[in-house]
């Protein structure tokens, strides 16, 4: 059943669920109504598959869908489709509503503060989106379904997020799908087929590649951006502070970070295959390598250019005023 056939055989009870629903932010109903369909194909793929074709939709397929629809939570379904939009208002309630829920959360699977904080940085940063498909940004809460408390769905995210080991460091990326992670392994365990020699060299030659084009990278960066690196990963600052050195909202500042990760990745793509004659499959080990085998931090690199963009571009709240509130 495609969303308008949807739409148009449960009208009365979308048409319910959005009057529960009291912001918008910049959500249409179009929007709102995909996000139903959506959680409707995953808890009522039979209903629907028996409503398709149908002159309209029998008594029991409307009762099961007005049972679902009841059940949503309309204003949490709202806020998460406004954030995976990337509508800036909806950013800015949910960080105000929910950054100390998740540090919280995160503190209890750490135990520690300065972890957690870092835990909840990655939890926003991936609720933001870091991997793109087709050219778009993929937003976690395209995965939420409404069904559940939005506060529920998002434990569940931080304890994956605390699982996931290989999200919480400093690296230049992130190996994202299981396959990645494959491909990975077959690459390095394969003793039959390759001596630990050639695997020596396999891995000095990629990271050599990988440090030259992080470091032009870097450089090619503006000053501006190399300084919010240099916060976040040199410094080890927390998102609310480093919006307190530029004077924005901590949600500005993940955006602000997620682009320039997401440059510095493309540059550095770019320079292996420019510089260093890396072919399309040398560009995806290397960066994996620099990843997981590695030890190769985007904090490393930043000392070089860092002291001159401070001067040049400090914001107008004095770094040392905020780690002295820290």
């Amino acid at each position: 059943m495609t969303v308008d056939d949807f739409q148009h055989a449960f009208a009365a009870e979308i048409k319910e669920l959005l009057a529960r629903i009291q912001r918008r932010y910049s959500v249409s109903d179009g929007e709102l109504v995909a996000a139903v369909h959506a959680s409707a194909k995953k808890y009522l793929a039979d209903v629907l598959d028996k409503t398709t074709g149908n002159p309209g939709p029998t008594g029991e397929s409307r009762a099961a869908a007005g049972e679902l629809l009841a059940s949503l939570n309309a204003e949490d379904l709202c806020l998460a489709t406004a954030c995976a939009k990337g509508d800036d208002a909806a950013w800015d309630d949910f960080f105000k509503e929910y950054r100390s829920y998740l540090v919280s959360v995160a503190r209890t699977m750490t135990q520690d503060t300065g972890a957690a904080e870092q835990l909840a940085d990655s939890t926003f940063a991936e609720l933001y989106g870091l991997r793109e498909s087709g050219g778009a940004r993929v937003s976690k809460f395209s995965f939420y379904s409404g069904r559940g408390s939005l506060r529920g769905w998002l434990r569940a995210v931080v304890f994956q997020l605390s699982a996931d080991h290989h999200r919480q460091s400093s690296r230049l990326v992130q190996t994202e799908e299981p396959e990645d992670m494959d491909r990975l392994a077959h690459a390095v365990e394969k003793p039959e087929r390759r001596s630990t020699t050639d695997l020596d060299y396999i891995r000095n030659r990629y990271r050599d590649a990988v440090v030259a084009s992080l470091r032009r990278a870097i450089g090619d960066l503006e000053a501006r951006e190399r300084l919010l690196l240099a916060y976040y990963y040199y410094d080890e600052m927390t998102l609310r502070e480093i919006g307190q050195l530029f004077e924005v909202h901590e949600a500005t500042i993940s955006r602000w970070l997620t682009k320039v990760q997401k440059r510095i990745r493309k540059l550095v793509e770019k320079g292996l295959a420019r510089d260093h004659s890396f072919n399309r499959r040398e560009v995806t080990e290397a960066v994996e390598l620099a990843a997981e085998q590695m030890d190769i931090s985007v904090g490393d690199y930043l000392l070089e250019s860092v002291p001159q963009d401070r001067q040049r571009e400090r914001p107008a709240s004095s770094q040392d005023e905020v780690v002295a509130r820290r």
